[in-house]
């Protein structure tokens, strides 16, 4: 009865640790990416918190005919849409492409030291409702960051796992859109 119970605890303690496994979700292989999951405008701001509360907050804004993200390094970096990928760059150094903008679940690409894959769909809860997300892994050696994308709201969840084990996982807890203008 002990060890029935040891085992119970251990795996109700885990529920939240397990690793993404694209087979489990919706779409995996071949749902076609939708349109509309990241919305690249000026004033865009995103604050995710994780389970012990620390949050993280990023940000768009206009300058001289790009878009800056702030909040992910130190200083700002660039963020933009470039041959179908978003695209985040520091000191103009590709570092992140989280998203490929068309395409379909089982998509991979090569970026920035990383491995990439479209891995499906999730729905999540997000701000108090319930939104159809497409989850992506970035493989990077023994760590995994995984970017969970809404439509119309951009980035939802983020996660990182390093063999098999969550270091971070932040949601979202607060998004402003922003404006529509061009850069610049």
């Amino acid at each position: 009865m002990r060890r029935a119970l040891v085992l119970a605890l251990l795996v109700l303690g885990c529920a939240s640790d397990r690793p993404v496994h694209p087979m489990r979700l919706e779409g995996f292989p071949g749902a076609p990416i939708e349109p509309g999951l990241f919305p690249l405008a000026d004033g865009a701001r995103w604050t995710f918190a994780d389970r012990e509360g620390k949050e993280l907050t990023l940000a768009i804004r206009a300058r001289d005919g790009t878009y800056a993200l702030t909040g992910q390094t130190e200083g700002e970096a660039e963020i933009r849409i470039q041959e179908g990928f978003l695209e985040i760059l520091y000191e103009g150094h590709l570092v992140d492409r989280p998203l490929k903008m068309e395409g379909a679940a089982g998509d991979r690409w090569e970026a920035a030291g990383a491995t990439y894959t479209v891995f499906g769909y999730e729905e999540t809860e997000v701000l108090g409702r319930t939104v159809r997300a497409l989850v992506v892994a970035a493989d990077r050696g023994m760590q995994r960051d995984l970017y969970w994308f809404a439509r119309d709201l951009g980035w939802v969840r983020l996660r990182t796992e390093r063999t098999g084990h969550t270091l971070r996982d932040a949601r979202l807890v607060s998004f402003e859109g922003g404006g529509t203008t061009a850069p610049g």
